[in-house]
């Protein structure tokens, strides 16, 4: 057993060997020194517009909830819930039987009121009875018609129809049960015509009246996707407690996105900060100093990431940045920081997304 153990010994120093033989020894590559780290600036737009996010809601600009003017048992209910239906196209209808029985009824009294009324009048011309037999025939005459005409409505009131083209939102009731008259058979919504309510603090709701707003709803199922917006009303009090106001604006429905009442929306509105003066604000460290004591900034350029220098005017530094009144532009990317340490042509990498904040 003994010279069998040195064999194998031996066989599993040598493999040990080999292994150890062919490890990579070779020393890592030095990291290019050239590419700065650097935290990216995103120029704002100059044109001295403030962005606000609100949370909205989307509602119907038009939602009625159907009820018939009469009382009986339904007939048919041919609507669904979350169905399109046509203006004029049928949403419920009750048994019609009794309502037919009434006009009848109303048809054959009016009858009887005419005859008994020209058998009067003939009368009359005889001087066989008083005027005021006649007129009273009369008026059972014309109480007739008026009943006759009141039948005739029940009958038409038996019948719901669309007011104009609905989306069915709910259903109140079930076919062939009996329904009081006012009590809610289905609510239909105007499916093309919807609005964004939210509530607006009273400091962007007191600005002036000449300031330009620009509006849109954003919605998280359709990201990257705009709907322009359109005020529509706004309520005149403000709420007790938040202290803000209810405001309503007017979208159309678009035709690639089904939404619907009950939805929730970011609402973005753009209104002109009183404050600007057509300057933009950036990160003092961005600014570097020349020989001739004018300033530049370090331009990133995203696909090679490589900077320029480029020469910007600036005004009396604020408090939270240094206002620039010309050189850039809307969208630009500054290096932020380690801006001194730059040089033309050098590329840089970025800390994190590029950011706005100041």
């Amino acid at each position: 057993m003994k010279p069998i153990y040195r064999h194998l010994k031996f066989a599993a120093l040598s493999v040990s060997l080999w292994a150890g033989a062919c490890v990579d020894r070779s020393e890592p590559e030095p990291e290019d020194q050239s590419i700065r780290p650097a935290r990216i600036f995103l120029v704002r737009d100059a044109a001295g517009t403030v962005e606000y996010n609100f949370v909205g809601r989307v509602e119907a600009a038009r939602s009625v909830d159907v009820t018939f003017e009469v009382s009986g048992p339904l007939a048919r209910l041919p609507v669904r819930e979350g169905q399109t239906i046509k203006r004029g196209q049928l949403v419920a209808a009750l048994q019609t039987k009794d309502f037919e029985l009434a006009v009848r009824e109303a048809q054959v009294q009016l009858q009887l009121a005419r005859q008994d009324l020209e058998r009067k009048q003939r009368v009359l011309a005889q001087k066989g009875i008083a005027r005021s037999v006649v007129d009273d025939a009369k008026s059972n005459y014309d109480l007739q018609r008026v009943r006759l005409e009141q039948a005739r409505e029940s009958l038409a009131d038996a019948r719901l129809v669309a007011p104009f083209d609905a989306y069915v939102a709910r259903r109140y009731v079930d076919n062939f049960v009996t329904v009081r008259a006012g009590e809610k058979i289905v609510r239909l919504n105007d499916p093309d015509h919807l609005l964004i309510v939210a509530n607006i603090p009273e400091a962007l709701f007191a600005t002036r009246r000449d300031d330009p707003a620009v509006m849109h709803a954003e919605f998280d199922f359709a990201p990257g996707a705009k709907f322009p917006l359109e005020l529509f009303e706004t309520r005149g009090e403000a709420d007790a407690v938040a202290q803000t106001y209810e405001v309503s604006l007017s979208m159309t429905r678009p035709e690639e996105w089904n939404i619907l009442p009950g939805m929730t929306a970011s609402l973005v509105v753009h209104v002109e900060d009183p404050r600007a003066n057509g300057s933009t604000l950036i990160p003092t460290s961005a600014l570097v100093s020349a020989d001739d004591g004018s300033l530049y900034v370090w331009i990133l350029d995203p696909q090679t990431l490589a900077v320029t220098r480029r020469f910007v005017a600036v005004e009396v530094p604020q408090g939270n940045g240094v206002p620039v009144t010309s050189g850039l532009a809307d969208g630009d990317m500054i290096v932020a920081t380690g801006a001194s340490q730059l040089s033309e042509g050098m590329k840089v990498r970025m800390l994190g997304e590029p950011s706005s904040e100041l």
